[in-house]
């Protein structure tokens, strides 16, 4: 059954920003918006209740660990990892690609677990009990049919910044070539049973040329949806709008446009947004409020240059009984001073 579509429903007129609709078969995704990271399909340190009140309009899971543990046999007798998390909203899942390449491409080998990678797929370890296990670009789809997330991600192998310029053009064809051969899974898959949306992957580091080469490609083979990543959208957020400047004039209007795992926390969002992105992923927005960073409104002091941040570890907070916003109706903002 066919459930996905997009449509833009308002244009900023100074720059790429848009307001729009994603609808699935789990609900609808009004753009922009912000997908909390569900690694294990849980987000940490946050219940299903807490994920509503924060207003969360989707959730991501990562392919890999998912694969890994708790398992496809467990994930797959709950009906998908949204079903085992007790999620009722739209799910995005990544292909697995980052995992087993991006530490590979920075000569971390070990600590990645990779033992090879070329044209097949990523041949790696698993971190639990070192069996070895060869993700594919046919495997990655199938894997997140059984997952069974609304949108899902073609297999990539990311670039990384310092990444050899020989390595990251090989790294660069071979991503093309794992993204046809994931459209052509997703299609026969796609016959037999309920429609996921598959994204294609941009890749191309902050070459403009090279972004423009992957982003025509995946438009040639028809994805509905299309996914940037690479370590630049996941760098700082003048990085990141560096590698989004390459592509935004020539974004579709018709096609929803996601960044994987987006550098930086609201500055890094009004960058991206401004730039055409309609959905963003960040396991760091999680990984700050665990430090003591929270996330401030203007009405709040929240501004360009303390970056909308506010450390509530700092000695001035210590006995004030301020409410953390005066603005904000979250249950921390509520009940924390």
């Amino acid at each position: 059954m066919f459930a996905f579509s997009f449509k833009v429903v308002g244009k900023d007129l100074k720059t790429k920003a848009r307001a729009g609709v994603i609808k699935t078969s789990h609900g609808i995704i009004k753009t922009p918006a912000f997908s909390p990271v569900a690694t294990r399909a849980s987000v940490r340190t946050l219940s299903y209740t807490d994920l509503k009140d924060a207003k969360t309009q989707v959730v991501l899971a990562n392919t890999y660990h998912l694969y890994l543990k708790p398992g496809l046999e467990v994930i797959e007798k709950f009906g998908g990892f949204a079903n085992f998390m007790k999620w009722e909203g739209p799910t995005i899942t990544d292909s697995g690609g980052y995992q087993v390449s991006f530490l590979w491409s920075k000569g971390e080998e070990d600590k990645a677990k990779v033992v090879k990678i070329d044209d097949k797929g990523a041949l790696f370890k698993s971190y639990l009990d070192g069996s070895l296990h060869l993700l594919t670009p046919e495997k990655s789809i199938k894997i997140q049919k059984i997952l069974g997330a609304d949108i899902i991600m073609a297999l990539d192998e990311p670039q990384s910044l310092n990444m050899p310029k020989r390595l990251a053009k090989e790294a660069f064809l071979r991503t093309l070539k794992w993204e046809e051969r994931s459209f052509m899974a997703w299609q026969k898959l796609n016959k037999k049973g309920e429609f996921q949306a598959l994204y294609g992957i941009v890749q191309g580091d902050l070459d403009k040329n090279l972004r423009k080469q992957s982003l025509d490609f995946v438009l040639s083979l028809g994805f509905p949806g299309i996914a940037i990543g690479g370590e630049a959208i996941g760098s700082d957020p003048k990085v990141t709008s560096e590698a989004l400047n390459t592509i935004s004039d020539i974004l579709p209007d018709e096609k929803p446009v996601h960044a994987l795992g987006l550098g930086g926390g609201p500055e890094g969002i009004f960058e991206a947004v401004a730039r055409g992105v309609d959905t963003f992923d960040n396991t760091g927005i999680t990984r700050m409020a665990r430090t003591g960073l929270l996330f401030i409104y203007p009405e709040d002091g929240g501004k360009r240059s303390n970056k909308f941040r506010l450390d509530i570890k700092k000695s001035a907070f210590k006995s004030d009984e301020k409410p953390l916003s005066k603005v904000c109706n979250c249950y921390s903002c509520l009940n924390f001073s």
